[in-house]
């Protein structure tokens, strides 16, 4: 006896995912925002502009999304946040569990809850894999990106990227910064770069630095510090998601004060 009572044949198995990848993919062409990144303060933010209706790509270089979150800290894979965001941990269905005033999650669970809640709206359209190696302008102002396959990339063959378009766009690419060094290297603008570990001060940092860093282009989680210096501050991630938040509402301010 069979186990499966419709068999799907390879070649059924290839056309599916083709059809279904490649109309998310035309679909991304024209979005509300890119986000660059799919770590805590990407994903926190591309969900947030979803759920207030706007058209969001995402993006991620790597296999596995969720940015520095899996192995913790040492891979002892647990993290640690305040208890200010425990508001957004119940958003995103996190389990916590409180203790000494802080809030302690798994590090594998957070990273796949923050992926989920992005990955699963409607509004989004999520792909890994992608690797940015420009910024798209039009006039004075960053109109989106330009990308290629991360595995091209990596193996260094010179293929042609193609272009996303968006209205705003956030890097949130972590320490690397890489769209803020695109954009620091054709505009002839300095990065301070992040400055020594120090948990509670880069906490704060994190927050304080998100912001707009040229017309359409904005910066969020450690990315953020890399441009303005902050502290790096290790398995915590509270700012990570609050970086996330800010960035949502100053993207949101710019595309209302743009639509006019």
């Amino acid at each position: 006896m069979k186990s499966f009572s419709v068999p799907v044949p390879d070649t059924k198995v290839s056309s599916l995912i083709m059809k279904h990848y490649f109309k998310d993919l035309e679909d991304a062409v024209k979005s509300d925002v890119i986000v660059a990144g799919a770590g805590p303060s990407g994903l926190t933010c591309a969900w947030t502009l979803a759920d207030q209706g706007y058209k969001v790509t995402v993006l991620d270089r790597r296999l596995a999304p969720g940015g520095g979150i899996w192995g913790g800290a040492m891979s002892f894979n647990k993290v640690v946040l305040q208890k200010d965001v425990e508001w957004i941990l119940k958003e995103a269905d996190v389990p916590f569990v409180e203790d000494e005033g802080a809030l302690v999650v798994s590090a594998p669970l957070f990273a796949s809850k923050l992926i989920a809640k992005a990955a699963a709206h409607p509004g989004i359209r999520f792909f890994n894999m992608l690797t940015v190696v420009d910024l798209h302008s039009t006039g004075d102002k960053i109109t989106g990106v330009v990308v290629n396959n991360s595995a091209i990339e990596m193996a260094g063959l010179h293929v042609d990227p193609m272009v996303l378009t968006a209205k705003a766009v956030l890097d949130a690419t972590g320490h690397d910064a890489v769209l803020a060094n695109l954009y620091s290297r054709r505009a002839g603008t300095g990065l301070i770069r992040e400055s020594f570990m120090n948990a509670e001060k880069g906490e704060e940092d994190v927050v304080a630095n998100t912001r707009m860093l040229a017309p359409g282009l904005f910066v969020a989680g450690m990315a953020a510090n890399n441009v303005e210096g902050g502290c790096r501050m290790g398995p915590i991630f509270g700012g990570m998601l609050l970086s996330g938040k800010k960035a949502a509402r100053l993207i949101i301010n710019y595309l209302s004060e743009n639509s006019k």
